[in-house]
């Protein structure tokens, strides 16, 4: 989830608990006790609920200072659709996939330590994986503004951003099946982009709260109207950005935040990316930046690693705007559960990604 739709963070856990808890994970590695230090937020942010855990951790009979990272279920309803009824526990879904990409691909991915299913440890369903640093370029102030990707040179954002289509083409090449994400299809269903559609629109409208959205409104009509032929299912990201890699100079040392997980054709991931990308450029204002390449060119890169052509690709651009939309409304509801937003606020419509959609309605 973009950095500046994230909300505030339970920090209080059961460090004791969570220890014990750890060990029983480790002891075959030869741990045999771990000591937390007090936990640290992400900087920048957090998807869900997300903490860092620095520890003291006694292994073979030697101490070492490990970093582990928790993802902890959040209380309030998730920010995307359920892909089936077996996949409404966001960690679950997310520590799945990242198992599924651990073992089936060579998809970078945070080492994983142990999923817990039971609130009797935390309170809730979370998972647990080691901690991997990296550059991460953030949405709030804009990473095409300010910070380590404005200011890199035009090589290393080129790289970047070639190296990112290509990892999303990984993901989307992935037997999905093999690695264990057939639930993510429930039975008598088929993965195409009109499930896709009849999902996020249905889940917008339910977060609209029988308020209006004309822009999103005409976005739906149109891409009803247009549906493309189906390419074949894939394992999709669902929030595949530059700021959901942690980078090490130009090349991805992990990847992260799969809750939007899904099977549907490839293409649902590349318009999401293509859309994002036009998102924090062109609707917030942010000139390109020399060596970023054109959206032509990332088609390019991402078709080769993904080894065919992409079908209907301004459409799934669309797609991505709307699904953008409809994000923004889940989490400008959450922020007024919380008490944060006055009920009925109407800033869901603001962040530029309207104006995102509109943008490429236009186009079309």
């Amino acid at each position: 989830m973009p950095d500046h739709l994230r909300g505030p963070l339970d920090e209080d856990l059961d460090l004791r608990a969570l220890e014990e808890w750890l060990v029983d994970r480790l002891s075959d590695d030869g741990v045999g006790a771990v000591r937390l230090a007090a936990p640290v937020r992400p900087e920048g942010g957090y998807s869900g609920e997300t903490l860092i855990l620095p520890a003291v951790v006694e292994k073979d009979g030697r101490e070492v200072e490990e970093r582990f990272v928790v993802r902890r279920e959040p209380s309030e309803a998730a920010i995307y659709p359920a892909q089936s009824p077996t996949t409404t526990v966001e960690v679950e879904l997310q520590w799945r996939v990242l198992r599924g990409l651990e073992d089936h691909s060579e998809v970078p991915v945070a080492p994983s330590v142990g999923f817990e299913p039971d609130g009797k440890v935390l309170g809730g369903p979370f998972f647990v994986t080691g901690f991997v640093a990296g550059d991460i370029p953030r949405e709030d102030p804009a990473y095409v503004a300010e910070g380590f990707y404005a200011e890199a040179t035009p090589e290393r954002r080129r790289a970047m951003n070639e190296a990112a289509a290509q990892t999303i083409a990984t993901v989307n090449r992935v037997d999905w099946m093999t690695a264990g994400l057939g639930h993510l299809v429930p039975e008598g269903c088929e993965p195409t982009n009109l499930r896709q559609l009849d999902l996020w629109e249905e889940f917008a409208t339910g977060e609209l709260r029988g308020r209006l959205h004309p822009t999103l409104a005409e976005g739906w009509r149109r891409l009803r109207a247009e549906v493309p032929p189906d390419a074949p299912p894939a394992l999709c990201w669902g929030d595949c950005r530059l700021g959901n890699i942690f980078w090490d100079g130009a090349r991805p040392a992990c990847t992260t935040d799969f809750e939007g997980a899904t099977i549907a054709p490839a293409e649902f991931d590349l318009g999401w990316f293509l859309s994002f990308d036009r998102w924090i450029h062109e609707a917030c204002g942010n000139p390109r930046l020399d060596g970023e390449p054109s959206r032509e060119e990332l088609v390019g890169v991402y078709e080769r690693a993904l080894g065919r052509r992409a079908v209907g690709v301004r459409w799934h651009e669309v797609f991505g705007a709307a699904r953008y939309c409809a994000v923004v409304l889940r989490v400008m509801n959450r922020l007024e559960e919380r008490g944060l937003l006055p009920p009925g606020s109407d800033l869901y419509l603001g962040g530029g990604v309207t104006d995102a959609l509109q943008m490429q309605l236009e186009e079309r």
